[in-house]
């Protein structure tokens, strides 16, 4: 099982990038798959870089795409592992002439990044679940809707498998209430705006009109209590941690004392 950031002994690997081996989607999005060594340990491995200053990134998805990693580890849902990796001068020199060259070259410095899990494919539409998959579907889907992550569509899974487990990821898009002109101010009560996107994630067609055990991640939610924040704040480079953060804390906190109503809202969504 993947350490929590609350356990004594987690610890946030930073990567030195080394070289590219390719980039890994077409879209607007590009992030690289590279060879990186651990500053700490000097193990070498493959990672997924984000570049903080490309196209659809920048510090504050970059502090969410980590805090968001941090949340599902801490309520034990599958992430690649998450990683600060330095993208040096020198690395950006390696480079120069191929597609990735520009983004490097504006996001020198630290961005996130992720483990690359090999061994896992994308999950697809109208794909087939085991039973095992079927209990994870219960934990991601009220774990998006915490974190208000609208990006986990019917057409873009985020979503990886080796036919037991499911991995998720991209998560520059959670907590999207940031950017609302009008904040609810009741968030474990859903408005139709939500429920609109709601109803657009990835497995509600697979849950709709039926009853899953959404408590058992519900009731995990309290995990996230001063202890967890201390440590992730810590945690987040510096010049990360913007105002954002300290909405996206409140946001959530009075979300967890109202943990019992998100629940209820969360079932009744399904028959509606």
């Amino acid at each position: 099982m993947a350490k929590k950031i609350t356990d004594y002994d987690y610890t946030l690997p930073i990567i030195e990038a080394q070289y590219d081996i390719k980039i890994l989607s077409a879209g607007r999005n590009k992030p690289l798959l590279l060879r990186g060594i651990c500053q700490t340990t000097f193990e070498k491995d493959d990672y997924v870089v984000k570049f903080k200053n490309s196209r659809e990134m920048s510090v504050e998805s970059s502090a969410r795409e980590l805090l968001a990693s941090f949340i599902a580890l801490q309520l034990e849902l599958s992430v690649p592992a998450p990683v600060l990796i330095n993208i040096s001068d020198e690395f950006v020199k390696t480079i120069k002439g191929k597609e990735a060259y520009i983004d490097a070259l504006n996001s020198t410095g630290i961005n996130f990044g992720c483990r690359f899990m090999a061994g896992y494919t994308d999950v697809v539409k109208n794909q087939t679940f085991t039973e095992n998959q079927k209990n994870q579907l219960h934990n991601i889907f009220p774990f998006d809707i915490f974190i208000s992550n609208a990006d986990r569509r019917t057409d873009k899974p985020n979503l990886l498998t080796d036919g037991s487990n499911i991995l998720i990821f991209d998560h520059e898009s959670a907590f999207g209430f940031v950017s609302d002109t009008f904040k609810n101010k009741t968030p474990w009560e859903f408005r139709p705006q939500d429920k609109e996107w709601i109803k657009n994630h990835f497995f509600y067609p697979y849950l709709k009109n039926k009853f899953p055990d959404f408590s058992i991640l519900v009731n995990k939610l309290t995990r996230l209590d001063d202890i967890f924040w201390s440590k992730a704040f810590s945690l987040i480079p510096q010049d990360w941690n913007t105002e954002q953060l300290i909405e996206i804390k409140g946001y959530v906190e009075s979300l967890i004392l109202h943990k019992d109503l998100f629940l209820q809202e969360l079932k009744n969504i399904l028959f509606k």
